[in-house]
């Protein structure tokens, strides 16, 4: 016993009611702590993991995205220079489209390329459009007919490709079929 305190001054005054609020103010105040600190602890370490993981991402962006954003942006800033000149770009007389042909045709063997088949889409003539289409279907090697294209575009009157397929065949030679638009006056 602790020596000057009396315990019978104190058997009255703990009543079992007071107990009860006691023990019940006991439990409360550890599931307060169970319930809401305890929660908000293990809540607090998964955002400090989420914290880590997501600091990983960002160093792993850093390596390796802004090194290749800072590149596209050196080379959006570079001015861009055609190799082969493009020339003033003109209309062709309609009473000259019958000589159109022949052109790509020779030009054509000049790049070493059998031309098969050429044809103007002559129902541009009654519309009164400022272009013609036309097909043109070659045989030959990739190099060259990449040359011919070069060729084509250099040309004056000439306005775009439409569609160019490339089918393989034997011997590293390919069947090349071109759509092509011809500007005309």
């Amino acid at each position: 016993m602790m020596p000057g305190v009396d315990l019978k001054k104190f058997d009255g005054i703990i009543t079992p009611f007071s107990l009860i609020f006691i023990v019940l103010s006991v439990v409360t105040i550890i599931l307060f702590v169970f319930f809401s600190i305890v929660p908000e602890q293990k809540s607090i370490k998964k955002i400090r993991r989420d914290m880590l993981l997501i600091s990983n991402d960002i160093k792993v962006f850093e390596e390796k995205f802004i090194p290749a954003y800072a590149k596209v942006k050196k080379i959006e800033q570079i001015n861009f220079e055609p190799k082969f000149p493009l020339p003033k770009r003109v209309n062709l007389d309609r009473t000259n489209l019958s000589e159109l042909p022949n052109k790509f045709h020779s030009l054509a063997l000049k790049h070493n390329l059998k031309l098969s088949n050429k044809k103007l889409d002559l129902a541009f003539l009654k519309t009164k459009s400022n272009s013609i289409s036309m097909l043109l279907e070659i045989e030959g090697r990739l190099h060259d007919f990449r040359n011919y294209l070069i060729v084509i575009i250099s040309l004056p009157f000439f306005d775009s490709f439409e569609k160019i397929r490339i089918n393989s065949t034997q011997n590293n030679i390919k069947k090349f079929s071109v759509d092509l638009k011809i500007n005309i006056k």
